[in-house]
């Protein structure tokens, strides 16, 4: 849930006993060893901790599961160990600026590629959840997020999660990453822990 909150918006939308639960020092534990020996990688430590994290746990699980899916068999060049070393001993301004990203690889790619798909803008692969949760996932949406429930569970502030629902299912607002991870947090926990609060 924090990804998708700023500490503004925590503080409204948790509830005061489950707020107080929570410090500033909070870590993800999965993540510490990683922020503990990243300074050997200087200013682009960051980028180490996507190469040791984000990658192989979210974005290359992702390609393996759908290429699976479709009995494809994937490859990833630019993951050749012999890559990696080389963009590892590079300065950070090889590779990216303030204004300008993965400037080595657009500039390889000028032999091959034309201007208006070089830098055409990024597309990911998103669902339409947005729109799901307007539509076809509303109903559960309500039923999970609905007032007296939380209240049980005394995590997040009702009040703030109706107006949230209401923006969102009204078009005033896209609220479907954070309504997301509220609805699929709540089923967690009903599924684990049952209806007991730890608010």
């Amino acid at each position: 849930l924090g990804f998708f909150f700023t500490r503004a918006e925590k503080k409204s939308l948790y509830s005061e006993n489950f707020f107080d639960m929570l410090t500033e020092q909070t870590q993800v534990a999965s993540l510490q060893k990683y922020f503990d020996t990243r300074f050997h990688a200087g200013s682009q430590s960051m980028l180490w901790i996507d190469l040791m994290s984000y990658l192989p746990d979210d974005i290359l699980v992702k390609v393996d599961r759908m290429s699976m899916a479709s009995s494809l068999e994937v490859r990833s060049p630019l993951l050749d160990h012999h890559v990696v070393e080389y963009m590892a001993r590079l300065s950070k301004n090889q590779k990216y600026t303030q204004f300008d990203n993965k400037i080595l690889l657009r500039k390889l790619a000028q032999r091959y590629l034309p201007h208006n798909i070089l830098h055409r803008p990024k597309q990911g692969f998103a669902i339409p959840l947005g729109a799901w949760l307007q539509r076809e996932l509303k109903p559960m949406l309500n039923e999970v997020l609905a007032p007296e429930r939380l209240s049980r569970r005394g995590i997040f502030e009702p009040i703030h999660v109706k107006k949230m629902l209401a923006d969102h299912q009204g078009n005033r607002r896209d609220y479907s990453q954070q309504l997301w991870a509220m609805l699929v947090l709540e089923l967690w926990l009903e599924r684990n822990i049952g209806t007991v609060s730890i608010g």
